[in-house]
């Protein structure tokens, strides 16, 4: 450690004596770790006086890809892990876990590598974790959504096989159209499945949640404006077409989306 010990020669005694019982700590609980670095150096500098040593270095240690890094990693956070998945009940929690393992340490930038000492590790940890399983969650919901779509209900296409280009813009719409449902917040979407596949009125889903009328109406109109729009935008990204052709695809999504929300928000047709 004599890069470090260049690098803080005029901490006060009081830092430089905490700074010593946290290093003695991180020796103590991985004897055998990876010998640090300057990399690992500079990022206790940047935190003086209170860095979070341990933290840094576990952080730092796993960014190298080490199997015995990871490991400890696992078994310090292993429970907060399970807790988190736990919460996601649309895609298996081994699933989301092992997920979340490649993020963390696979790669060339492993996502580890972000922690930067700010907070806790379980803090970051815990953002990260939970950002990453809505973002795994909302791709397998998307993928379910679609698989419920019919192309032929959503855009009113007799013969998607007709014309290739057709067929490739209808398949882009579809993608995306999921894709944007599967992005809805709760609310929205559990609005939108008492409005379309259970036929409640705006005054019978007001009552049952104990709110104005209004505010279901405007949830709703809300939820269709955000549908179309990233639709739009996501079909414009994925697909080359002029401006007045995507604009006639969504305006046939917009008059036939009934029908499609009935059935990718039907959660009895899934059972």
């Amino acid at each position: 450690m004599g890069e470090l010990k260049a690098r803080v020669s005029d901490l006060s005694a009081e830092v430089e004596s905490e700074l010593s019982a946290q290093l003695t700590a991180m020796r103590t609980r991985w004897p055998n770790g990876r010998a640090p670095d300057v990399a690992f150096v500079e990022a206790l500098v940047a935190r003086l006086p209170r860095p979070r040593v341990e933290e840094l270095y576990l952080a730092w240690w796993c960014g190298s890809g080490d199997k015995a890094a990871i490991a400890a990693f696992e078994v310090a956070y292993a429970e907060d892990l399970r807790a988190l998945a736990g919460r996601f009940r649309e895609v298996p929690a081994d699933e989301l876990r092992q997920q979340l393992r490649i993020k963390l340490f696979v790669g060339g930038d492993p996502a580890i590598r972000g922690y930067g000492g700010t907070g806790s590790l379980k803090s970051w940890l815990r953002v990260t974790a939970v950002r990453y399983f809505i973002d795994l969650t909302r791709s397998a919901r998307s993928q379910r959504f679609e698989q419920e779509i019919d192309e032929g209900e959503l855009l009113g296409v007799a013969d998607p096989q007709g014309s290739q280009i057709r067929a490739e813009l209808g398949a882009a719409v579809k993608a995306a159209f999921a894709m944007a449902v599967a992005r809805l917040a709760p609310r929205q979407r559990v609005f939108l499945r008492h409005a379309y596949v259970d036929r409640h009125t705006l005054d019978q889903i007001a009552s049952h949640y104990s709110i104005h009328r209004t505010t279901v109406a405007r949830t709703l109109a809300t939820a269709r404006e955000q549908l179309i729009a990233e639709t739009r935008a996501n079909v414009a990204a994925a697909v080359g077409v002029d401006n007045e052709e995507l604009a006639s695809v969504i305006r046939m999504l917009d008059s036939r989306i009934d029908l499609s929300l009935s059935r990718v928000l039907d959660t009895n047709r899934r059972e």
